[in-house]
């Protein structure tokens, strides 16, 4: 079959779901890894809880005042 011809799919419209194996689970494990974020999270003062998150948390010293205005 080549590259311009479409594999049609199960009669039944649904996808096979694919057998998942533990080469699978550990490459999984790893790229959970990267995700991994202990940073806590911080609400920007002034937006009533709308906008928070670690990136918040990185640009607020520890007295909640930005550190870009210095």
């Amino acid at each position: 079959m080549s590259t311009d011809e479409k594999i049609p799919p199960p009669p039944d419209g649904a996808i096979p779901e694919p057998d998942i194996t533990a080469a699978h689970r550990r490459e999984a494990h790893r790229m959970s890894e990267n995700y991994r974020d202990d940073r806590p999270t911080t609400v920007l003062p002034g937006s009533n809880g709308m906008i928070s998150g670690t990136a918040i948390t990185d640009w607020l010293d520890e007295n909640g005042d930005s550190r870009f205005d210095r």
